[in-house]
Order: structure tokens, then sequence, then C-alpha cells
């Protein structure tokens, strides 16, 4: 039995369908090794942004606060990076041990709303509830925005590029019936 279905897919579609090329499931990590490697990428994270903050230090103090830019930008690169990461790996499947040494590790470690709270507070402490309230609200928004465009971007760049056989463009290539036609 010969359907339309089946007179549609081109045999050298299902050749490079990634469900075939995929290859033997990956080994699981065990918990200890998954502990080990959040570890290790939490202590390289708060490492670094331990380094960020001594760089660029803010000042607090009752009649002068200033904005913590060093906690403000290390939590939005973190979560552009977090979506960078988690964007790319839904496209391609990475190691096994990246998710947890890169994704809850290093960018876990890396940013910190518990310093957001703690500089917010400190605002309030200090007579400026309008600033922490703004800062507290800018953080949100604009560290879910990095998140995003991380997930945009890594889904991107993950994407597979070059050509098929036929010579096109993976990306931009159309639908194609049995005949060799595109579709609209």
């Amino acid at each position: 039995m010969h359907t339309v279905e089946m007179a549609a897919v081109h045999l050298e579609d299902v050749i490079d369908s990634e469900t075939l090329g995929s290859g033997p499931a990956r080994a699981r990590l065990t918990w200890w090794q998954t502990a080990l490697l959040v570890a290790a990428g939490g202590a390289l994270g708060g490492f670094l942004r331990f380094t960020l903050s001594v760089l660029s230090p803010t000042v607090t103090t009752p009649t002068l606060v200033e904005l913590p830019w060093a906690t403000f930008g290390v939590n939005l690169l973190g979560c552009l990076a977090l979506g960078g990461l988690n964007g790319a790996l839904e496209v391609r499947a990475g190691r096994s041990w990246m998710q947890p040494l890169l994704g809850t590790g290093l960018c876990g470690g890396f940013t910190t709303f518990s310093a957001v709270v703690l500089e917010g507070s400190a605002m309030i402490g200090a007579d400026f509830p309008l600033l922490a309230l703004s800062y507290g609200a800018a953080t949100v928004v604009l560290c879910l925005g990095g998140l995003i465009l991380g997930l945009v971007l890594g889904r991107r760049l993950a994407e597979p590029r070059g050509t098929d056989p036929r010579g096109t463009d993976v990306r931009d290539a159309e639908p194609r019936d049995a005949d060799g036609e595109g579709r609209a």
C-alpha cells in the first residue's frame, strides 16, 4: 500500500533525520558526579561574582545610595548565559555534564537573587523605597528578557548549518512534494 504521505517523504529526508542519526543513548551521571559538577561550577560562579563585586563596589550609606550595578550586571549576564545554554541544548544534545556544571553550577553560583533582596532592603532602610522597588522590578524584568534573548540566540546558534543533498540551505529549504516541486 502506497499512501500520499509515503509519497511525500523523500528517502534523503529519512536518512538525514535526527532520529536515525542521533546515535546511542548517553550514559547518565550518578548523583555524586552531578553533585561534584554543580559544586565545581557553583564555586567558579561564586568566585567570578565576588571578583566583579570587588571590582565595582557599591556605596550604601544613610545619606547616599548607589545602585548596585555589579549585582545587576551579574544577574543580567548570568540569565543571558543560562538562556543561551538551555536554548542550545534544546536544539543539540550536549554532553551529560554540561547542564549541571555550566547551568546549575556556574550560572547558579554566578547569579544572586539574595543580593538583590539584601541591597533592596538596605535601600529601604536608608529611606529610598522607590529606588529599591525600581531596582527590584528592573532586575526581574530585564533578567527575564535576558533569559528569553539567550534562549532565542542559543537556539539560533545551535541550528544545523550547511546544505542538504539538493544543495539548498537547511534553514531556508521549503517542503517539497514527491516530484521535487516546492509546496506553498
